[in-house]
């Protein structure tokens, strides 16, 4: 092989080298930008689903806070209706104590 040709065939090889390296080089900055890049995506993720939770949870809470009020409301109407039966037996209870007391 002449010396013209061999130097060709270094230069070739050194060429395919250098091209090996900025092809290694690029394939690894891709994957860092790429690992970069998912890392803020799975961030932004979490941190858009803890606001949804935040929202939900705030609506539960007022959910439920309505529904206690409505308990409570049913609950007092209850009571007051109870209240106002037992005080309409007071007197007829309170007349036989005095009968059988009288009587006894």
């Amino acid at each position: 092989m002449s010396l013209d040709a061999m130097k060709k065939v270094v230069e070739a090889e050194a060429s395919a080298k250098q091209s090996l390296q900025e092809a290694q080089q690029a394939a690894k900055q891709a994957i860092a930008d790429a690992e970069s890049k998912g890392r803020a995506y799975q961030e932004q993720r979490q941190a858009d689903a803890a606001a949804e939770v935040r929202k939900l949870m705030q609506a539960a809470e007022a959910k439920a806070a309505e529904n206690e009020q409505e308990t409570m409301r049913h609950a007092e109407n209850q009571c007051a209706v109870l209240r106002a039966h037992a005080e309409g037996q007071l007197e007829p209870a309170a007349d036989r104590i005095v009968e059988r007391i009288v009587k006894g």
